[in-house]
């Protein structure tokens, strides 16, 4: 590697570890917010020290392919840029106000909790949707959820949400071997639209598709995509595509299928594969499942108790690839890092690109 290259490496890098310290030392935070709700922590699990360490070894692990990742010109450098550090730090208040709730209805077992701006919403909603996933004030029906979502997710992955999700940007680029001039991709749950703007990075000439079903986040997806062009943006359920058959080349989700019943699930994978084009592909990044991970399995399975998360248990037992073979998807390709795997899937016929 090129001394030049080799320093600009090392520079990324250092960037990634020092903004995943950052997130990790605001993770910290929320023990504490639990002891004042509670009075107590003793409800607070303990964690292994080895568990922690070998934690924290696949986040590094992490961090480095997606450094090379960008050395290797699979997505430009401007993916790590930062936001507005004002914004992020006045952000952060709202954050611990809320995680204090978010405590409380943990403590409590309190997940159908919503106020009259997310009320307004839940008639739209299918009854999988109904609910504070997370435990997260309004669930997906407000837009101070929207706000604050991503934010809270860092923090909830030491700053390694990012990196999780551009694991799919490899795979799709082994396969659409251009920019994405005259391709169309679909993004299904693509929540405030942050996997949205890496891959409109990776693929600036694609015209991408943003469907997701709360209309709070979509409406923040447009603010933060805004300076992007070739974007649409659509209201609309994964099990329900507003789409006509064979329209898309490229239909992926990131952290979509875990929060989804088992019927829904296979009703989404089905979806796709009626609106992709024949020899178009499929794509997703979401959780490890059950024997993917053996040293994180402890965290996994500590995951839908902490954060309220109904459909995890089934997601974990039930290999995705499995379903995507029964449904028809072939050429499987897999990527895995930290606690999140991507998958892309080729849809049988023609050629797409």
């Amino acid at each position: 590697m090129p001394k030049k290259q080799l320093l600009r490496n090392k520079l990324s890098l250092g960037y990634s570890l020092a903004r995943s310290a950052h997130f990790t030392a605001q993770q910290f935070t929320l023990p504490l917010l639990e002891a004042l709700v509670t009075r107590s922590m003793k409800d607070r699990p303990s964690v292994e020290l080895k568990n922690i360490k070998k934690s924290y070894t696949e986040l590094y692990k992490l961090l480095k392919k997606d450094t090379d990742n960008i050395d290797k010109g699979l997505y430009p450098l401007e993916v790590l840029y930062p936001e507005n550090l004002a914004k992020h730090a006045l952000r952060y208040p709202k954050i611990l106000i809320d995680g204090l709730h978010i405590s409380r209805r943990r403590h409590e077992h309190e997940a159908k909790e919503f106020n009259q701006e997310a009320r307004e919403y839940l008639t739209n909603v299918p009854e999988y949707y109904q609910r504070n996933f997370h435990y997260q004030s309004g669930g997906y029906l407000t837009e101070k959820s929207a706000e604050l979502y991503e934010h809270q997710v860092e923090i909830l992955f030491a700053g390694a949400a990012d990196a999780m999700r551009r694991l799919i940007i490899p795979l799709a680029k082994d396969v659409f071997l251009n920019e994405g001039a005259g391709l169309r991709f679909l993004e299904v749950g693509a929540g405030t639209g942050r996997l949205t703007r890496f891959m409109k990075l990776a693929f600036p000439k694609a015209h991408i598709t943003v469907l997701d079903l709360s209309e709070p986040y979509l409406k923040q997806a447009r603010k933060n995509l805004l300076n992007f062009r070739g974007l649409d943006f659509v209201q609309g359920a994964a099990e329900e595509l507003p789409f006509k058959d064979a329209h898309f080349d490229f239909v992926y989700s990131c952290f979509l299928f875990h929060e989804l019943p088992a019927d829904v699930r296979d009703g989404a994978v089905l979806e796709a594969m009626r609106v992709i084009k024949p020899g178009g592909y499929f794509g997703f990044v979401d959780s490890l499942q059950k024997e993917e991970a053996k040293d994180l399995e402890w965290a996994l399975e500590q995951f839908p108790k902490d954060f309220h998360e109904p459909f995890y248990k089934n997601y974990s037992l039930h290999p995705m690839e499995d379903l995507l073979q029964a449904v028809g998807f072939s050429d499987l390709r897999k990527d895995t890092g930290f606690f999140s795997k991507a998958v892309l899937a080729q849809k049988p016929g023609g050629v797409s690109n």
